[in-house]
């Protein structure tokens, strides 16, 4: 039975590493001369951002509160961000910080961070700076402490059931 529970388990995580995450959640670090982001930032299957959180530090920097929807005629952004080099293109990524607005884009292999903040002198073509990610591996993880709470399930059935055999078992003297 433990031989079993242990093969089913291993299946379970061999097919959870080998499917393709449709989300994936990334740690980004922007660091410029005038402004540093710390942001976490998850898309969906096709590369589309859908959601983003962190810290923009800077003159009137502070949390990021969301990411602007497409249409803002002012701004050149698409809202992508990709799994690997260059993670954004020329559009990049909208996002608001209290009443301003930020794009992190790419021109080639250098990184920018445009925004009217203070008063418009990095807007075009905006804070210069090094860009670092890591992806945050949630959906692999899930599966895997998934199996990990069906085991301890399993195993704790067959315990409880292990006692009540003992218990009902006649006595032999």
């Amino acid at each position: 039975m433990l031989r079993k529970m242990l093969f089913a388990a291993m299946a379970a995580t061999a097919i959870s590493l080998s499917v393709p995450a449709k989300a994936a959640t990334f740690s980004v670090s922007f660091d410029g001369a005038v402004f540093d982001v710390a942001a976490l930032i998850t898309v969906d299957g096709s590369d589309n951002v859908t959601a983003i959180s962190g810290n923009v530090v800077g003159v009137n920097g502070g949390s990021i509160s969301g990411l602007a929807p497409l249409g803002n005629p002012l701004w050149i952004y698409d809202n992508k961000f990709f799994a690997s080099s260059p993670y954004v293109n020329n559009g990049g990524i909208l996002f608001s910080v209290g009443v301003f607005l930020y794009n992190l884009y790419s021109d080639g292999p250098t990184y920018f961070l445009s925004t009217f903040n203070p008063d418009g002198s990095h807007y075009n073509p905006g804070d210069a700076g090094a860009l670092a990610v890591a992806q945050t591996p949630i959906p692999g993880a899930i599966w895997l402490f998934g199996t990990a709470l069906a085991g301890l399930g399993s195993l704790l059935s067959r315990r409880r059931r292990s006692s009540a055999q003992r218990l009902n078992a006649p006595a032999y003297a």
